[in-house]
């Protein structure tokens, strides 16, 4: 579906947009890429990236959806995050707990109130396997604002507010460089990922006020994705340390990078046409991407079982994809997606499969 099908305007009768299926093609390669940096140290950490890009799009849509119609706003909304997050992340807790045993409950606070970024920023955690919930808190937390901002806001001053984040949360980063003896709580800590979550948002505003807007910009964004893959990698191969560095330069620049890169992505993505499109449509990637959160959060776990039973990492990884796959189609099938689409607005509800 290209942006030619997406909402123009805020009207009390707009429909609900129809699932983009080109973003799910998309989400596969993020948890690939994810998948890729935790089981074979490839320098891919880019993938949590691209989901928040994606989440605030998709997010941010919904949501200039549900106010344009009138219809309920935070009960739909809060309830349905519940309805995706919920399941599988109690789920994660206990086969996290009979695989590694309840190390986690000792901090259950940062666990309870999806706070893990601050534990993690605080080394307060339990099993590593459990590090992925950082980004999960990363989401909730933004999502407890944003829905006001995007409510109580028109759609001018909403591109206002999301284009400041992008600009003023690099400079936050540098500024606050000094005061953390490590990268991680940079990484970790919702004030200074908000830039990607708005970047999102700031696409999903451009693209209902102008249907034409996010194709006028495929050009700029295929130049700006290369532009930006060419810094990564001559940074990784130059500099293979300069995202441990802890500077205000590593800070503030490299995730800026990367941001640039995952919004590309996105236009691209959301602009495909031709073999683009029909490889981020494929079945295998559409249904990769379909349960790429169960994927996002069991994977590691998976991964720490099997590492001290296979010594070979590229046969481990193998195996953890495999059993990985296995099991988040298993859940998809089983509840998960009756838990989605179950309601009367089940079309809609496909646009909250994001992957936090």
């Amino acid at each position: 579906m290209t942006v030619s099908a997406l909402p123009t305007a805020p009207t009390a009768t707009a429909k609900p947009r129809e699932r983009i299926v080109p973003l799910d093609g998309l989400r596969a390669i993020a948890v690939l890429a994810v998948f890729a940096q935790h089981a074979l140290k490839a320098p891919l950490w880019m993938g949590v990236d691209l989901f928040f890009v994606l989440s605030g799009f998709l997010i941010t849509g919904i949501l200039l959806e549900r106010k344009a119609r009138g219809q309920s706003y935070f009960s739909y909304f809060y309830a349905r995050r519940a309805r995706r997050i919920l399941p599988p992340y109690v789920l994660l807790m206990i086969v996290s707990s009979l695989l590694f045993g309840l190390g986690w409950a000792e901090h259950w606070q940062w666990y309870a109130f999806f706070a893990t970024n601050i534990g993690d920023a605080l080394d307060q955690a339990g099993h590593p396997s459990l590090n992925v919930l950082w980004s999960l808190a990363v989401e909730e937390q933004f999502y407890l604002f944003w829905p006001f901002v995007v409510l109580f806001t028109s759609e001018r001053t909403l591109l206002i507010v999301a284009a400041a984040l992008i600009v003023i949360v690099p400079i936050l980063r540098a500024i606050s460089t000094p005061f953390f003896d490590t990268f991680w709580p940079i990484y970790y800590l919702t004030p200074f990922r908000m830039d990607l979550l708005s970047a999102g948002a700031l696409l999903a505003v451009l693209a209902r006020r102008d249907k034409q807007a996010l194709e006028r910009l495929k050009v700029p964004a295929c130049i700006a994705f290369v532009a930006a893959l060419a810094v990564l990698a001559w940074l990784h191969l130059h500099y293979p340390h300069f995202r441990a560095a802890n500077t205000a330069l590593s800070n503030a620049g490299l995730y800026s990078v990367s941001l640039v890169l995952c919004t590309s992505l996105v236009v691209i993505a959301l602009q495909s046409k031709g073999i683009v499109k029909r490889f981020l449509s494929q079945p295998v990637l559409v249904h990769i991407g379909t349960v790429s959160y169960t994927i996002y959060l069991i994977h590691l776990s998976i991964l720490y079982a099997l590492w001290p039973h296979i010594q070979n990492r590229h046969a481990a990884a193998a195996a953890a994809l495999a059993l990985t796959l296995a099991y988040a189609s298993f859940t998809w099938f089983a509840f998960e997606k009756r838990l989605i689409h179950g309601g009367p607005h089940h079309k809609e509800a496909r646009q909250l499969l994001t992957v936090e």
